[in-house]
């Protein structure tokens, strides 16, 4: 068996135990009453996350494309189960991108080899943390429109976090720009403990790692439509799960607007990420929607019931992804 068969049934292996224990944390009778609950509902709820990976892949599959022979030989589809398996791992995942872009990598690897897959991969991750700090940026403006008397510890911590996206966008064009990877082994070699065997590292695979910077930033400096393209994708696809809230909050007859649904998951995003290093953001989301549908002056009671809604939506689509990690290729 190859070390990439082995380390794809590892993955595997690892996120049903971890989903499983999700489902019993979550607890069967909870899960049941609100798929009760939400009804035929969930079909949209669900279906509508398809749509989101469809567009994630598009995303992806722009970047992989850059009209080399070796990327021709991966067909949107193998993206497509690339996308909705590597985020079921992510969302798994202590430390969230510790595991799904590293199965990615693995996958991709024997067809583009391991500079351009690394690169690839990284790029992707880049283009979707960008879509988040100016999907960020755009909300927390709407929010003041649609509720003018936000309270002034509310807007301290808004605008705190809108001008930490501006400059976290800004350093993001700075890496698309140059790169990263030298400059990320360079800070580590300098930390305790593990900073010489880093530097050691870098010497000895110099080479490599100046290739890897160099595809990261061919996208921005010499494929720039595919850049935006891919850019656009990834933001339109924050806008797109939007409506989910939109579906829950009608299954129980209390509708809200779509901007209304872009500031709960913008400000449920921004608290879930402040925790990306729980699995599922166990807890974390959960205080993020009760905060946001406090600023909305909507119902704390209807917080939980969407919290939990969202977690029955990820137990299915993780399942769903750790089903198509043992997918062939072809």
């Amino acid at each position: 068996m190859s070390k990439t068969k082995i380390a794809t049934n590892l993955f595997f292996l690892l996120g049903f135990i971890i989903l499983g224990f999700m489902v019993y944390r979550t607890g069967i009778d909870v899960i049941w009453r609100n798929i009760k609950l939400t009804n035929w509902w969930f079909v949209a709820i669900i279906g509508i996350w398809a749509v989101v990976y469809f567009i994630n892949a598009l995303a992806f599959h722009t970047i992989i494309r850059d009209g080399s022979q070796e990327a021709r030989s991966i067909g949107f589809l193998r993206t497509l189960k690339l996308t909705i398996s590597g985020y079921a791992i992510n969302l798994i995942t202590p430390f969230g991108l510790m595991g799904g872009e590293p199965y990615k990598i693995i996958e991709l690897q024997p067809a583009l080899g391991i500079q351009k897959a690394t690169s690839t991969v990284l790029l992707y991750m880049m283009m979707h943390f960008v879509s988040h700090f100016i999907f960020w940026m755009i909300s927390i403006p709407l929010l003041f429109l649609i509720v003018p008397n936000v309270g002034p510890s509310v807007r301290i911590i808004l605008a705190i976090a809108g001008i930490a996206s501006l400059l976290l966008l800004w350093w993001s064009f700075t890496v698309y720009s140059k790169g990263f990877v030298s400059k990320a082994l360079s800070f580590a070699g300098k930390l305790p403990f593990a900073g010489k065997r880093v530097k050691a590292y870098k010497q000895k695979h110099l080479e490599k790692i100046e290739q890897m910077d160099f595809l990261i930033a061919n996208l921005y400096k010499n494929r720039k439509r595919d850049f935006f393209t891919s850019l656009l994708l990834e933001l339109a696809s924050r806008f797109v799960l939007c409506t989910e809230i939109i579906f829950m909050m009608h299954a129980i007859r209390f509708p809200v607007n779509f901007s209304q649904s872009v500031i709960v998951e913008s400000i449920q995003s921004m608290v879930g990420n402040l925790f990306f290093f729980m699995p599922m953001q166990l807890g974390a989301r959960e205080g993020g929607f009760i905060l946001v549908f406090g600023i909305l002056s909507l119902p704390a009671a209807h917080a939980v019931y969407v919290s939990l809604c969202i977690r029955i939506r990820e137990i299915c689509w993780t399942l769903l992804g750790l089903g198509l990690i043992q997918v062939g290729k072809r």
